[in-house]
C-alpha cells in the first residue's frame, strides 16, 4: 500500500495507545503515505512523528458541511487502505482497496492491544511494531533549558510524577503522593518533577506543598517537551492518565495508580510497568457496580503499596 488513512482518537491517553498502529504500518510499508486524523486535544503529541506524512485535526462535533469538506478533501487522496480505530463511517464513504472492518468481534479485553487486533482482522499485524517517536531534539533542548531556568542542572535521572487525570474521579489524594515522594527523594537523592495540563496545576502544588525536593512543571511544557522529559526520567508515577501511557511507551518504568477505572483494560503488563491496586471486593464503598463515570474509590489504596512498587523499579537506588 502507497496511500493508508488513520482515523484514530481524541483523548489524548487514548491516541498514545493507538500509536503502536501507526508504526506497525510504517513498519510494514515504509514507503507509504500515512494520514492519521486525530481530535484536535491529542495533536501536538503526534505531530512530531517522521512516519505521518499528514496530521489532520478531526473535530467529531463539527458540522455537516465542515465533515461533508474534509470528506471531499480526503477522496482526492485516493487511499489503499483505511484503519479506522473509532469505528466511523468514513471507511465505507471512501473508495479504497482494504479497510478496516465495521462489524469487529474483539478477543482482547485491553484497549491497546484491541488497536492492534484491528489490523490483525485486516491481515497487518505486526508483534513488535518499533516505537513511536513522541519529540525531537528541539523538545529535548527546550525542555532542558526550562529546568535550568528553574535550577535544575541534571540532564537525567529525576523521578515525574502526574498527580492529574482528566477526570478528578481517578486523582489519588494528593497527601499519598506526598508519602510517596519524600522517602524516594530521600533515598535516591532525586528530584521530582510534577508534570501534567494547566488546569492540573493546583493539584500539583497540593502536593508539593512542604516537599524541597518538588518541582511544579503543570502547564509549563508542551506535550512533545513533556516526552522528552519522561523519556530521561528514572521512574514515572501516575494515575490513569496520558503520563502513564506515555511512559509505557517510552519504555520508562512507570507505575500507574488504579481506583475507578478497569486496569484489565487500561492498564499494561511488562518488566518495567507496574499496577497499583487494590481489591475491590474487598472494600465497602459500593462504587464498582456502578457506570465508569461514577466511580471514586481507590479501594484503599494506601502510600505503602505504591511505595513498594516505586522501589521495585528502582533497583539501583542509594
Amino acid at each position: 500500500m502507497k496511500n493508508i488513512l488513520v482515523v484514530t482518537l481524541s483523548n489524548i491517553g487514548d491516541v498514545i495507545m493507538t500509536t503502536p498502529v501507526i508504526m506497525a504500518l510504517a513498519a510494514q510499508f515504509p514507503e507509504a503515505k500515512i494520514t492519521v486524523l486525530v481530535g484536535p486535544k491529542a495533536y501536538a503529541i503526534l505531530e512530531k512523528s517522521p512516519q505521518i506524512h499528514q496530521l489532520i485535526a478531526y473535530h467529531k462535533k463539527v458540522g455537516f458541511i465542515a465533515k461533508w469538506r474534509l470528506l471531499k478533501e480526503l477522496r482526492k487522496n485516493r487511499y489503499d487502505g483505511i484503519v479506522d480505530l473509532r469505528n466511523t463511517p468514513i471507511p465505507a464513504l471512501l473508495n479504497c482497496k482494504k479497510r478496516s472492518p465495521f462489524i469487529r468481534r474483539f478477543r482482547k479485553i485491553n484497549r491497546r492491544e484491541r488497536h492492534q487486533e484491528i489490523l490483525d482482522m485486516m491481515g497487518l499485524g505486526v508483534p513488535n511494531p518499533p516505537p513511536f517517536q513522541f519529540f525531537d531534539a528541539t523538545d529535548e533542548q527546550s525542555s532542558l533549558e526550562k529546568l535550568r531556568s528553574r535550577g535544575i542542572l541534571d540532564t537525567a535521572g529525576w523521578i515525574v510524577v502526574a498527580p492529574g487525570a482528566a477526570s478528578t474521579q481517578k486523582r489519588w489524594p494528593a497527601t499519598h503522593f506526598q508519602e510517596v515522594i519524600r522517602p524516594l527523594a530521600a533515598e535516591t537523592g532525586k528530584k521530582a518533577l510534577l508534570v501534567g495540563a494547566g488546569n492540573e496545576r493546583p493539584i500539583a502544588e497540593a502536593v508539593a506543598q512542604g516537599l524541597a525536593e518538588t518541582v511544579v512543571l503543570c502547564g509549563e511544557t508542551t506535550l512533545p517537551e513533556t516526552a522528552a522529559l519522561l523519556s530521561r526520567a528514572s521512574l514515572v508515577l501516575a494515575n490513569d492518565s496520558a503520563i502513564m501511557h506515555l511512559g509505557f511507551e517510552l519504555g520508562v518504568p512507570t507505575v500507574g495508580i488504579f481506583g475507578p477505572t478497569d486496569h484489565e483494560k487500561y492498564g499494561h503488563t511488562g518488566e518495567k510497568f507496574r499496577i497499583a491496586r487494590e481489591d475491590a471486593s474487598t472494600c465497602a464503598c459500593h462504587s464498582q457496580p456502578r457506570r465508569d463515570a461514577e466511580r471514586d474509590c481507590f479501594h484503599g489504596l494506601g502510600p505503602e503499596q505504591v511505595l513498594k512498587l516505586c522501589r521495585a523499579l528502582l533497583p539501583d537506588r542509594p
